[in-house]
């Protein structure tokens, strides 16, 4: 899956009844959204609101994970419990929107790290980053 980009931009009305969009995906060079990342990003976009509260928790996990302070962190959100370990990352929705969806750790940190840089500007510019394949 070379080609792949995540981006992070503000949410766009999609239409009468259809709401509005994320604002963190995993796209292909067509600007698909990939499914494989579906359930990640569903759970960012879910469940950090804030760079400061909500998105400084999710980045603490992180450094924790990393540091070998924690083998296994069930990080519990709004809607997500995010399964995170140094190999990788997968998701249970609580309210059966779903469970899998397993990403590698330096996905899952990518991501992350992107959603709160985007969410802790205030033009809330977007953001493209090339996405690595593991």
């Amino acid at each position: 899956m070379s080609g792949l980009k995540l981006r992070c931009h503000p949410s766009r009305h999609l239409g009468p009844g259809r709401g509005f969009d994320r604002q963190i995906e995993v796209v292909d060079e067509g600007l698909n959204k990939v499914p494989a990342f579906e359930l990640m990003c569903f759970a960012i976009y879910n469940d950090i609101q804030t760079a400061e509260g909500s998105g400084a928790t999710a980045l603490e996990e992180i450094r924790r994970i990393e540091s070998g302070e924690a083998d296994l962190i069930e990080a519990d959100g709004n809607a997500w419990v995010a399964h995170i370990t140094r190999e990788k990352v997968w998701f249970e929705g609580l309210y059966s929107q779903g469970e899998g969806g397993a990403v590698s750790f330096a996905q899952y940190k990518l991501a992350v790290q992107t959603y709160v840089r985007f969410l802790a500007d205030p033009e809330r510019r977007p953001i493209e980053v090339p996405w690595p394949s593991a």
